[in-house]
């Protein structure tokens, strides 16, 4: 029973992993379970045994998500606003080294419009998480006095997330936006 049992989880896990991939790389809209089937030498069927309809299937990516981000953000916690800014900066390095891919985050957002309710939902806390870390780092940086800005740590907070979400577009078409939006984020926040 155990084997079975890791045997869907793998699978599942496959599913999942594919379908990230696709995300990242095509957006939700354009990829089928028919390229996960092929990918992993399986019928549709297998697919929709563990995901019934596609939504289900962008539900559960964008769950994943929200938990590999609570524990990146948990890992961070010790560190002070400027590392963790850093930190920060790394997510949007991560996805562009891979391929020159948008972050999740960017790639719900932009598809948005056309996403499932449930879908909806769920990318709305994902984004509403990564900009309340964003914000966070804000309000502590100014508190412990590391970091100066004008406004408040709220707007400061959504202009980093929407610099290098955009940041992260713009970047495929000139590689040297990145760090020139990471240079000037720091240079609004006191660092530089």
């Amino acid at each position: 029973m155990k084997a079975e049992t890791d045997s869907r989880t793998d699978t599942r896990k496959r599913i999942l992993d594919i379908a990230e991939e696709l995300l990242l790389t095509r957006g939700y809209n354009a990829f089928s379970y028919q390229h996960i089937s092929t990918e992993l030498g399986v019928r549709n069927a297998a697919i929709h045994y563990h995901f019934p309809k596609k939504n289900d299937l962008g539900v559960a990516l964008i769950q994943r998500y929200r938990r590999r981000f609570q524990r990146f953000i948990d890992a961070q916690a010790e560190l002070s606003p400027a590392e963790q800014l850093e930190r920060y900066f790394t997510l949007t390095d991560a996805y562009f080294d891979r391929d020159q891919q948008i972050c999740p985050s960017g790639i719900l957002t932009t598809e948005y419009q056309t996403l499932p309710d449930d879908m909806r939902a769920e990318a709305n806390a994902f984004v509403d998480e990564m900009r309340d870390w964003a914000v966070r780092i804000a309000e502590s940086g100014r508190t412990d006095g590391s970091m100066r800005f004008a406004g408040t740590p709220e707007a400061m907070g959504l202009l980093m997330l929407a610099a290098l979400q955009g940041g992260l577009q713009l970047a495929r078409t000139d590689t040297t936006v990145l760090a020139t939006l990471k240079t000037q984020v720091k240079s609004l926040l006191g660092l530089v």
